[in-house]
């Protein structure tokens, strides 16, 4: 449904984009994650058609976007501050696309009764957006943006003006609602617990390109690189060297395990800590030494910090009434060779 393919765009000395390509599927939803200045909303601007492309492609379903401008590219934008008229009501922000359309009045009621019963906001019609809370606003754009029945849904940071509650809360209404419709989405966070939460796939960018696209599942366990490794979830990185048979971390310890990919490419050893188990290696696992820094209380687990071989920190965490080794402690940590993956340190 949607392309694009090898996107640049310079503003004055700074690269933005650097070549960046994905796609999105029909009904499917993807999300673009990545950090502060990465590209992801200039990626999102340039398929919307508020910025400029210096290079590259947009296609939707087909249709070459690039040189269309906004109100003719038959997309629907959630922006991140929601952009709610104030002057007017719920149902009139709604329905807002629809009489800029030419539809004719009772169309458009019905319509918008449609929209604020999928968002769950029937009733509140006459309302205007001061009287709302966030949750509710945000509820209303997407419904203004999914009234005009897009080919293509952006959504800019829907949830990040919200606590984190609330925003835990609709994640699970709004992954709802995008299934329900089932209208091609894409979405800009720098969160990935909402990445993984919306998206079918996940987009991973880094300095304007996209480092790896593939499901939740794909760039967790299968990163392509040690960027993608470290930003998704915790991650235990050792440097050192792929070895037949195994890796040899920096301090000489050998580990079996997986087999490594692209191996003339210099490579690291990635472990997720929930891989990780407290105590002496049982037949066939990996050792690991770590020594003990200190533990911290999250309410339903305890995070035990420890730090492996005297440089890679990493996170344990165990049950509220776990008995705790004292900080300073030298440890052993087993880890099975399954967990152990040798991924390439930079993205090809």
């Amino acid at each position: 449904m949607l392309e694009v393919q090898n996107l640049t765009r310079r503003f004055g000395a700074s690269l933005a984009l650097d070549g960046a390509s994905l796609d999105a599927g029909a009904a499917e939803v993807v999300a673009l994650l990545g950090p502060s200045g990465c590209g992801k909303t200039t990626t999102l601007r340039i398929v919307a058609g508020f910025e400029s492309a210096d290079s590259g492609s947009v296609t939707l379903a087909g249709r070459d976007l690039i040189r269309l401008p906004p109100h003719s590219r038959d997309i629907g934008l959630v922006f991140q501050d929601y952009a709610l008229f104030p002057h007017m009501s719920v149902a009139d922000n709604v329905g807002y696309g629809l009489r800029r359309r030419g539809m004719a009045a009772a169309d458009r009621a019905r319509r918008v009764g449609e929209m604020l019963d999928l968002v769950r906001l029937s009733g509140l019609d006459a309302r205007r957006p001061a009287q709302l809370s966030g949750g509710q606003q945000q509820r209303v754009a997407l419904a203004r943006a999914l009234a005009i029945d897009p080919r293509l849904l952006l959504l800019d940071e829907p949830l990040s003006n919200l606590d984190a509650k609330l925003r835990h809360t609709l994640q699970t209404e709004l992954r709802q609602i995008l299934t329900r419709i089932g209208t091609t989405t894409l979405i800009v966070t720098h969160d990935q617990e909402e990445a993984m939460a919306l998206a079918d796939r996940i987009a991973i960018m880094a300095q304007g390109r996209v480092l790896q696209i593939g499901t939740p599942r794909e760039v967790y366990a299968q990163p392509a690189c040690r960027f993608v490794a470290e930003f998704l979830g915790q991650a235990l990185w050792l440097e050192g060297r792929v070895e037949p048979g195994g890796f040899v971390t920096a301090a000489g310890t050998r580990l079996a395990c997986a087999a490594p990919r692209l191996v003339a490419r210099a490579h690291g050893l990635l472990v997720r800590p929930e891989s990780l188990r407290l105590g002496p290696p049982r037949e066939g696992e990996n050792a690991l030494p770590a020594r003990v820094l200190g533990s911290r209380y999250r309410g339903a687990a305890i995070l035990l910090d420890l730090l492996v071989e005297g440089t890679a920190p990493v996170s344990l965490a165990l049950p509220h009434d776990a008995s705790l080794p004292a900080a300073g402690e030298s440890l052993s940590l087993a880890v099975p060779p399954s967990a152990c993956l040798a991924i390439p340190v930079d993205a090809g």
